[in-house]
């Protein structure tokens, strides 16, 4: 009712000149005290005709130019909806951003949830900076913190340690949960260059944002041109980062969390030693954003 209702206020002029036509034919069609004017009839039935083109051809032009559409914007809780529906409609999903803080709090539990629901084989690849890349870590640090000089939603400020260690947790995360199924597969691969812009691509759509601007989300439908353009960019992009093989004889014990002992031995064999200043407490840190993060977004 409500769609009905919202179409007649877009398209009033042609409604009442409909109306006005037809209710005149009508009128004259039963006018018992007049003759019948067939030149009359003929202009209002004209009019009729005229007011039926018009609404048709402002339907066909509104479809076309929805169709025709390249991109949406999306505005605040927007975002995180078709983030949802992308999600639930999709057996595929790339991730191109920083650290991957809102992959690690909602896209892989969720991913590793409908795995473990439908025993459907799901995808996942993903791309991240490198934490073994110091200057690249403290150039993104640098790069937040002129977006958000008072620190993220908790105030905590942004350090060069502080993205090295979230860094490490995506990897850490992705090992971690590609563990817990056979129907969950993981590409990890890791970036040397400073992206702003976080990219999540499913089947049906591409996401794009800003990392750490208020400015609203982008979204790109499968169907238009820009899907495909870019397809082709994320996968080159994937192809020139630092591959990370994630084997499933890692020493993981699902659905145990690994111990300080087992994360510093994953991601030794994974080519990716901790720094030698790390302490103990470090790499508790590192779980902690691994498996329990903070949605800051």
């Amino acid at each position: 009712m409500t769609r009905f209702v919202n179409w007649v206020r877009l398209n009033i002029d042609g409604v009442l000149t409909l109306v006005v036509a037809a209710v005149a034919i009508v009128v004259e069609a039963f006018d018992k005290f007049g003759n019948l004017n067939p030149v009359n009839g003929a202009i209002l039935l004209v009019l009729g005709l005229l007011a039926l083109t018009l609404l048709r051809d402002r339907n066909r032009t509104a479809r076309l130019v929805q169709e025709l559409a390249a991109v949406r914007l999306l505005h605040g809780a927007e975002i995180d909806q078709a983030h949802a529906q992308a999600r639930r409609e999709t057996d595929n999903w790339i991730y191109k951003g920083g650290t991957g803080t809102y992959l690690r709090a909602v896209t892989l539990p969720y991913f590793l949830a409908r795995a473990r629901d439908e025993s459907h084989l799901l995808n996942l690849r993903v791309e991240v900076l490198d934490p073994s890349d110091e200057q690249l870590c403290l150039a993104d640090a640098q790069y937040r913190s002129s977006l958000q000089p008072q620190g993220d939603a908790n105030g905590r400020p942004w350090t060069t340690d502080r993205i090295r260690k979230q860094s490490y947790a995506t990897v850490l995360a992705c090992a971690w949960y590609r563990h817990q199924s056979e129907f969950l597969t993981i590409e990890l691969g890791l970036s040397s260059a400073l992206s702003t812009y976080r990219w999540d691509m499913s089947d049906n759509v591409v996401i794009m944002n800003q990392r750490g601007s208020k400015t609203p989300a982008l979204l790109f439908e499968r169907g238009k041109s820009q899907y495909p353009d870019f397809t082709r960019e994320l996968a080159v992009s994937f192809k020139q980062a630092k591959p990370v093989q994630l084997s499933r004889d890692a020493d993981l014990r699902p659905p145990t969390e690994p111990t300080i002992a087992q994360v510093r031995r994953l991601l030794e064999s994974l080519g990716l030693p901790l720094p030698h200043a790390y302490t103990d407490d470090d790499v508790v840190e590192i779980v902690e954003y691994a498996l329990r993060p903070v949605n800051t977004f």
